[in-house]
């Protein structure tokens, strides 16, 4: 009894010596994700990208969902955003975190607009087009994200290794890197130049030659001075698309039992590789746009940090579990760690044990909803989700910088009349759609997101233009997104 008592301790030791110091590195994430905007254009993989990084920190990278903050659509706010950053902050104070990820894919805001510098960087939900103004020779507008304040709050938080992933356009971020180094007190050299910026990045105090101990990746999407995209064909933005086939890649060929340590420099030469072989349309996506390291103090301490430690899926010996999914609608493609099944919802599976990621995609909607699950032989799993959103149309009049209840726009939705605003409809069906307003002799059109359990909100503005003659005419104005 007593060796079996030693056999079981030693046992329970093992699994917590493999298991403890996931969770007591304290580390943290905040995934920012926007696909429905207020004001401006929509987009159709945002909060998906999001969605599935979540997914893969908490199902095989072990994160707990309390690890997280996870913020997506009409609830990424700027007030939301601001709120969540302070957070980490107060948290880093109380407890210095080992390892902060932090994610944004939404809109991005060029370093120049009409020939004019701006500060401004990224779109928060809540953003509108018609606040600019010009002060001081710069245009800035205060509903969006600053690049001084974002570096500011993000050199406040006490991190050993701070991992930045912005998947936007004009998000290649050598600005915003000084800033990062500025607000932790040192100074930046640059001694050349590159995708990756390697040996690029020297930061030493100023006065002392005592170099950053902290380091910090930042990984953008594309060049400052590009414009990055999504793809329908890969069902993600680009960056975003590049580093999960990358982990999911490194998991399939890692055993189930083994954790593997994945680098920043792995991430980046791997995210490069794909940006030159993976073509959308027939062209790469290296041609369109092109990833972007800055690594801080250099690309030598930063390549060798962990991006993620990750647990394998291959599994020596294969028993399967069932799970059936259900959908409403159903008919949504099935896809099973990134492979089409072949199957549509309603459908039931037979899958390996193990955790897999399941994605749901509507061909009709453009629209992929992804979840983790963990099949157990003997225990049959069911997934309920609904594919269907919320929209709500409002009109106003805008008076002296104010908004008051306008007339009535008459609302079309992928081509067919759904009544005058303010209009509230429910159950379309998640996904791209195509929205269209009239108002006396104007249209406007954009393309909208629907998505479960977000209501999307679009507000258009009526501006009335002076009187020509003796007519009296009123139009939408340029300001409605």
């Amino acid at each position: 009894m007593r060796l079996l008592w030693k056999s079981a301790l030693l046992t329970c030791a093992f699994i917590f010596l493999l298991y403890f110091p996931l969770h007591a590195s304290n580390n943290r994430a905040l995934l920012i994700g926007i696909s429905q905007y207020n004001e401006l254009d929509c987009l159709a993989y945002a909060d998906v990208d999001v969605r599935t990084f979540a997914d893969i920190l908490t199902g095989f990278a072990g994160y707990k969902p309390s690890d997280i903050a996870v913020i997506l659509n009409h609830k990424a706010t700027k007030a939301r955003i601001e709120m969540e950053l302070d957070r980490a902050i107060k948290l880093s104070k109380k407890k210095p975190i080992n390892h902060f990820i932090i994610m944004f894919t939404g809109h991005g805001v060029p370093g120049e607009i009409q020939r004019k510098h701006t500060g401004v960087f990224l779109a928060p939900s809540d953003a509108s087009k018609e606040k600019f103004y010009l002060y001081g020779g710069e245009l800035l507008n205060e509903t969006f994200i600053h690049k001084a304040w974002l570096a500011k709050q993000l050199a406040s938080i006490d991190a050993k290794s701070i991992i930045l992933i912005i998947d936007s356009c004009y998000s290649g971020i050598k600005d915003f890197g000084e800033l990062f180094v500025k607000n932790l007190g040192y100074s930046v050299s640059f001694l050349g130049g590159g995708g990756a910026l390697k040996s690029v990045v020297v930061v030493k105090r100023k006065g002392s030659s005592q170099s950053l101990q902290r380091r910090i990746a930042l990984l953008a999407s594309s060049r400052e001075d590009q414009p990055s995209a999504e793809y329908s064909e890969l069902r993600h933005g680009a960056l975003s698309y590049c580093i999960f086939e990358h982990l999911n890649g490194l998991r399939k060929e890692t055993g189930y039992e083994e954790w593997r340590d994945v680098s920043v420099g792995s991430v980046y030469s791997n995210v490069s590789k794909l940006f030159d072989e993976v073509k959308v349309q027939g062209k790469r996506l290296s041609d369109i746009h092109q990833p972007i390291l800055f690594p801080i103090p250099d690309y030598e301490n930063v390549e060798r940090m962990q991006f993620v430690s990750i647990r394998g899926a291959r599994k020596k010996t294969i028993r399967k579990g069932i799970i059936d999914i259900i959908t409403d609608p159903p008919g949504a493609e099935v896809h099973v760690d990134s492979v089409n099944t072949g199957k549509r919802s309603n459908c039931t599976l037979e899958l390996p044990e193990g955790k897999h990621q399941i994605a749901l995609y509507l061909p009709r909607t453009n629209y992929r909803h992804t979840f983790t699950s963990e099949i157990t032989y003997g225990h049959p799993e069911r997934k309920e989700v609904s594919l269907r959103g919320d929209l709500t149309v409002e009109s106003f009049w805008k008076k002296k910088d104010k908004r008051i209840p306008g007339p009535g726009l008459k609302v079309y939705v992928d081509g067919k009349y759904k009544g005058a605003t303010r209009l509230f409809l429910k159950d379309l069906i998640a996904g791209t759609h195509h929205l269209e307003v009239k108002y006396a002799k104007v249209t406007k059109r954009r393309r909208i997101e629907i998505r479960p359990y977000s209501p999307l909100l679009v507000k258009y503005t009526i501006i009335r233009k002076p009187a020509k003659k003796d007519e009296t005419r009123d139009s939408v104005g340029d300001v409605l997104f």
